[in-house]
């Protein structure tokens, strides 16, 4: 086992025993690829998000999609029969048309799964971060979930 796979098996047993059982992982050393083949090696599900999702997705109007964000995701990820699951490429979920805070919908689908989210954006003092301020993709999540966020 790599030491990268040790990192993220000890920071998975410890989200295993939260109430959201979710990590956020912010690649810094490491690269996207090293984290991608490392899950894989522990043979841990990988979803791309934004490709499943868009897929799914395009069927509805527009105005629909908003309200069905949560239930698709949730179901691409109750179908995988791991306990852990990881997923990637979660660049869409920051499109306006879609109206999500993607902190708050992992939230809502880490109940019975630990999932482990490749996190696109920054890190700074325990805040993620996604795209500058004057994007329209912005995104800053608070700092009560810094305990959820491991830097690698």
């Amino acid at each position: 086992m790599t030491e990268l796979q040790e990192l993220l098996t000890s920071e998975i047993d410890a989200a295993r025993n939260r109430r959201n059982k979710m990590l956020f992982v912010v690649v810094n050393r490491y690269t996207p690829l090293e984290l991608q083949n490392s899950i894989q090696q522990m043979d841990i599900p990988v979803l791309n998000v934004s490709l499943l999702l868009s897929e799914q997705l395009r069927q509805l109007p527009p105005e629909r999609r908003p309200f069905e964000v949560g239930r698709i995701l949730k179901l691409l990820v109750m179908q995988e029969d791991k306990s852990e699951i990881f997923l990637s490429h979660i660049e869409y979920l920051f499109d306006r048309e879609l109206k999500q805070n993607p902190v708050r919908l992992f939230e809502n689908i880490s109940g019975n799964k630990t999932v482990i989210i490749h996190w696109p954006g920054a890190l700074e003092s325990g805040i993620l971060k996604y795209a500058t301020p004057e994007h329209h993709e912005y995104y800053q999540s608070d700092n009560s979930y810094a305990s959820y966020i491991i830097e690698i």
